[in-house]
């Protein structure tokens, strides 16, 4: 149980510690208020509070996180369905609030035994949330949502964006009858509200509009004002003389926003006619392509009224302008131009991970995008779409790529996308690489979020719904390569030098290894960042993903120079793995022939760096303002098992059908995974290790960083995985997969370690390069063309494919080289400077992944 504090106790210095395991049930964020940032709750640069849900098993205490802890939750260390221990509350006095929100617990200290993105201990597997009761506050369920601890706000904000809305406090449907049979009364047109704006008249007539758009949800608070709900919400309407922005303030947003959408009618009263945001600082409206008037509805002076239109009430002689969407196909969309606005339909091949990006305008803040790859069967190429966040939290959680075992299809729409191209040197040839971009107000739908929207009757969504219910087995095998997660960026860079410089370098401008450093420790969780550097290659190493191989390691222990090692195993096999049960091995192309104890160090310094990591405990401590970490490093065999279509039956259609029914209106007719083997081996050795002042070595989980195959069985695994950590822990659904190690990969089953040493050799770092070596790899949508060089394989990002070899069953194209063959190609790197274009993002608490984008050889001095 929690420790009882008693009720007479005055302001508390000491503190109490709970000695059972506790979980972590929610991680809330929210501003604090104007003035709260005294004393203790001072954090420099900490706009922000959390408060925390924890339970011990019995019922659930609410405390707030002491600021100088906040850095815990920004890098997810602390989070949702973690396990902490030791953990010291202490009570404290609210002196600005009266009654029941007096005292308040408060998180001092704890140790996070296991983390939430880890797998479960048993702590978090025997928990029955539906019993849980809050501390102190008896069985009975609250009224209402539960409000921030700390502060006097009426929400929470969602705890890695600004952009979408959380909790229970934002209505599905708003308050009384939003839609109701309209009787019919006087209104005003809107070209006649133009005579309004210099008059602060708030008695106007009603006027009758039709949403055009719903634009991204905007949040205002600042911890410097004090408001209860500072939220913004913008709707672009028309009705038949012109058109307006409609701005919903502050608490109508919580009533109104989730429901409101394009299409609908509304009747609105008792609003406030301004000039537009744009027109008020002098822009021109056709520049800025925003009307010139503003709606302005309130919660109170005026209380703004809001009614919706049903559909058959909506008369004939109001004109309301129809709901226009501009659809466009992959074959159409090498004949637009940049910038060109359109929507979308297809079905879903790739889901990349969620990740983060900060807003210059409020560089505390952050946005959310991830990338899709959608086919619609005019072109062989996919749509790739750059998906921000649409303030549809439910609708994007539930973005999947197909599934043959689900035996349907994921049908996306996405409305008001931009066009995006940009035309790159690739492979010696001028190629334009084009890609879509979601809009701040752009709306995204999928399955089971179709039915009623007026695109189902747009042509092109009858003739992509034709097409694909006549696809059928032709499309399985394209469904059968469908994929989630992993490293992704797009377009591809360029496959030179000089054309790097040219078209990039001036736009991204070099950064300095101690800068590097710099970034890699002040990354937030899943925050990127692509940052480029100078320097050389000290070595080169080639792993496959998963454990180590056991008998790789014993034969590398007893095997003490460079000729024997090369007899025992043989470097020359295919690309992906070999089917024997021996795992060859790249020989040591140059350097000293090492030694056996020498070997004996190396191969436990393989372990520490590529094993895959427990979840470590870390001491949270308000006295410290970073994590004493403890890391146990794991050596687990576990055998990789492929089962494509284990939930399949191969001689079953898919069910087409079922993905096109919300589209039909009522005028409608109606291979064996190679085993786990170890190429771990340094090419040459420039420079003495002794010699360098400091090694960063590579503490990102490469398991995260391969896409994988999806099958619906781990839908649930594989969503949480590349999805953001939620704010709250609903509990793990049993059978459910805990071990991304046994989710076949999708890509490449192996990588190479790059050490990258600094041009003052003052500081290395360890860089993963996943090079493309399969055909059916999501990134090569245009295959290169080069030697297969090493260096040219750094510059393309990829192996190049043979045009008349056909790919194999494991993926591999068979004209590939292997490993071995292109390591050996290495020999002289280090006497060469390259530029280095380096993707970092940061996996969750202190695990960092540095992808290596692409590495040029550098010609002349920058």
């Amino acid at each position: 149980m929690f420790p009882a504090f008693g009720a007479g106790r005055g302001p508390v210095r000491s503190s109490l510690v709970c000695q059972q395991p506790v979980v972590v049930l929610s991680v809330e964020r929210y501003p604090r208020d104007p003035g709260s940032g005294d004393g203790p709750w001072a954090a420099p640069g900490e706009g922000d509070l959390y408060d925390l849900s924890l339970t011990e098993g019995h019922c659930r205490l609410r405390v707030v996180l002491r600021p100088s802890l906040n850095w815990t939750v920004r890098r997810n260390l602390l989070s949702s369905g973690c396990e902490l221990s030791n953990v010291r509350l202490a009570l404290e006095y609210d002196e600005r609030r009266l009654g029941v929100g007096l005292l308040v617990f408060v998180l001092l200290e704890a140790q996070v035994v296991a983390r939430g993105d880890c797998e479960a201990p048993p702590a978090v597997r025997r928990l029955r949330l539906q019993k849980l009761h809050v501390f102190n506050e008896g069985t009975e369920l609250p009224i209402g949502p539960e409000l921030p601890i700390k502060a006097k706000r009426r929400y929470y904000l969602s705890l890695w964006d600004a952009a979408n809305y959380y909790g229970e406090a934002w209505h599905r449907h708003p308050p009384g009858q939003p839609s109701q049979r309209f009787e019919g009364s006087y209104s005003i047109d809107v070209r006649q509200l133009e005579g309004y704006t210099q008059k602060k008249k708030k008695d106007l007539p009603p006027v009758i509009v039709r949403v055009l758009r719903k634009f991204r949800l905007c949040h205002f608070g600042r911890p410097d004002r004090y408001s209860e709900c500072p939220f913004q919400a913008k709707f672009l309407v028309a009705d038949k003389s012109g058109s307006a922005t409609v701005v919903l303030w502050n608490s109508l947003c919580m009533d109104w926003y989730r429901h409101l959408e394009p299409g609908m009618v509304v009747h609105l009263r008792n609003y406030v006619v301004k000039k537009s945001y744009t027109t008020r600082m002098g822009q021109n409206p056709e520049v800025s392509k925003e009307p010139a008037l503003e709606l302005n509805l309130n919660p109170r002076n005026p209380a703004a009224e809001i009614t919706v239109i049903n559909d058959k009430d909506v008369r004939e002689e109001w004109h309301l302008p129809a709901l226009q969407y501009c659809f466009v196909t992959r074959k159409e969309l090498s004949e637009l131009s940049s910038g060109n606005l359109c929507s979308i339909i297809g079905y879903v091949t790739f889901v990349g991970r969620q990740e983060r990006i900060r807003i210059k305008e409020r560089p505390d803040e952050f946005l959310v995008y991830r990338w899709l790859h959608l086919i619609d069967g005019t072109a062989s190429e996919p749509f790739v779409l750059k998906l921000f966040s649409t303030s549809q939290p439910e609708i994007q959680s539930q973005i999947s790529p197909c599934s043959i075992a689900d035996n349907t299809v994921t049908l996306l729409v996405c409305t008001n996308v931009t066009l995006e191209c940009k035309t790159i040197n690739h492979s010696g040839e001028k190629k334009a690489f084009p890609y879509l971009q979601s809009t701040t107000y752009s709306q995204v739908y999928v399955n089971g979020h179709h039915h009623g929207k007026l695109y189902v009757k747009n042509p092109k969504v009858k003739e992509f719904i034709n097409w694909i219910q006549s696809a059928k087995d032709q499309e399985r095998d394209t469904l059968s390569h469908t994929q989630i997660g992993g490293c992704y960026t797009y377009p591809p860079l360029p496959s030179s030098e000089r054309d790097y410089r040219r078209e990039i370098l001036g736009m991204s401008p070099l950064t300095t290894m101690s800068e590097l450093k710099q970034y890699i420790n002040q990354l937030e969780y899943r925050e990127y960042r692509q940052v480029t550097i100078q320097g050389r290659i000290k070595s080169v190493k080639y792993q496959l993903l998963g454990k180590l191989d056991e008998e790789f390691t014993e034969v590398y222990n007893a095997v003490g120079g460079t000729e024997e090692y090369e007899e025992l195993l043989d470097a020359d096999q295919p690309f992906q793995g070999i089917r024997e049960n021996k795992s060859p091995v790249i020989p040591i192309l140059s350097g000293p022939r090492p030694k056996k104890q020498a070997g004996l160090s190396q191969k436990r310094k393989r372990k520490s760096a590529f094993c895959e990591k427990k979840c470590t405990p870390v001491r949270l401590c308000k006295d410290t303002g970073s994590a004493r970490v403890e890391e146990n490093a794991a050596h687990h065999l576990r055998s990789h098992e492929k089962d494509v279509n284990r939930d399949a039956s191969p001689g079953k259609a898919l069910n087409f059908l079922k993905a096109c029914e919300e589209f039909y209106t009522d005028s409608d007719d109606v291979e064996e995974t190679p085993s786990a083997m170890s190429l771990a081996q340094p090419i040459f050795s420039r420079i003495d290790c002794s010699s360098q002042r400091e090694h960063i070595a590579h503490r990102g989980n490469v398991s995260q960083m391969v896409a994988r195959c999806f099958h619906f069985r781990d839908k649930s695994f594989l969503l949480k995985t590349f999805g953001l950590q939620p704010s709250n822990f609903s509990g793990i659904p049993a059978g459910q997969t805990e071990d991304l190690e046994q989710c076949e990969p999708a890509c490449c089953y192996g990588y190479y370690t790059v050490t990258i040493l600094g041009l003052n050799e003052e500081l290395s770092l360890d860089a993963i390069f996943l090079p493309i070596v399969s055909r059916l790899d999501h990134r090569a949508i245009h295959p290169a063309k080069h030697s297969n060089t090493l260096i040219s394989i750094l510059a393309h990002g990829g192996l190049a494919f043979s045009q008349t070899c056909h790919t194999g069953t494991d993926g591999a194209d068979c004209s590939t080289p292997s490993p071995g063959d292109i390591l050996r190609s290495a020999a002289g790197l280090e006497e060469m400077m390259f530029i280095f274009i380096l993707d970092i993002c940061n996996q969750g608490g202190t695990n960092v992944e540095v992808v290596l984008n692409r590495a040029y050889v550098q010609h002349r001095a920058l």
